[in-house]
């Protein structure tokens, strides 16, 4: 039996051959990982990955680049690789060797711990916080709050005189008629997003109290004192536990 195919059928052939090396081709120009081009590709950076996640001091994988699309991180590797992923409206964003770090989420973090040893560290404090403590009413105002923290200072130190070595701490209570409804209301008197945007500053604090070790917070922390406008000393007991003594009460 004899089989004729036609020029159309061997044309026909020889084209989807000819498409399916281009295919091929094309899959080994780009990452088989990728369906699109990336939105962005980030070069000449250092990108610290954090991918080790065991407990140690290892960063993990540090890369040169980084490909991004609808949001997402699609690829990290060499400027050679991520570029491989940049189609023609990819933005190439050169970072000149600055530092990318992982978005790192923390809804609630203590940091007054690590800031507390490192106090007594550098300035040979006591392992336990001993001194002087003070819960204050806060003012209708962040200057309203500091001339009441400056006449506290004035009464303390005019009764007392703390040793180099203690704490001076005042905590400064929530007043829901003054628009301080919860410690968190107060507390954004002494922080804000942006650091312009801050009321009370470690500055304002230096002038008051300028040579001895403070602290000025919107709730409980390292001293605390059983009521509230009365200073007491603050020491530690035989057991471990501290030991309050009336100082002198807020006229």
């Amino acid at each position: 039996m004899n089989y004729f195919i036609s020029n159309q059928k061997i044309n026909g052939l020889i084209l989807f051959i000819i498409m399916g090396i281009y295919s091929t081709v094309q899959a080994q120009d780009y990452p088989s990982a990728i369906l699109q081009f990336a939105d962005t590709v980030y070069t000449n950076a250092t990108i610290v990955t954090l991918d080790d996640h065991e407990m140690n001091s290892n960063p993990g994988t540090i890369a040169q680049a980084m490909a991004v699309r609808d949001e997402v991180i699609i690829g990290i590797g060499s400027n050679e690789e991520m570029l491989r992923m940049a189609g023609p409206n990819t933005e190439i964003v050169d970072l000149l060797g600055k530092t990318v770090l992982p978005g790192i989420v923390e809804s609630h973090v203590h940091p007054m711990g690590a800031s507390e040893a490192y106090a007594r560290e550098i300035y040979n404090l006591r392992n336990t916080p001993e001194g002087y403590a003070l819960n204050l009413d806060v003012g209708a105002s962040s200057d309203e709050t500091m001339a009441s923290v400056a006449e506290a200072m004035e009464l303390l130190l005019s009764v007392a005189e703390p040793a180099p070595e203690e704490w001076i701490n005042i905590s400064i209570v929530h007043n829901p008629e003054l628009g301080f409804a919860t410690p968190a209301d107060v507390s954004t008197l002494m922080s804000a997003p942006r650091l312009v945007d801050v009321q009370i500053t470690k500055e304002d604090l230096s002038e008051i109290v300028p040579n001895y070790p403070f602290v000025l917070s919107s709730a409980t922390s390292i001293l605390s004192a059983p009521e509230k406008n009365v200073w007491y000393h603050v020491t530690m007991g035989p057991n471990g536990q501290p030991v309050s003594e009336k100082v002198i009460e807020l006229p």
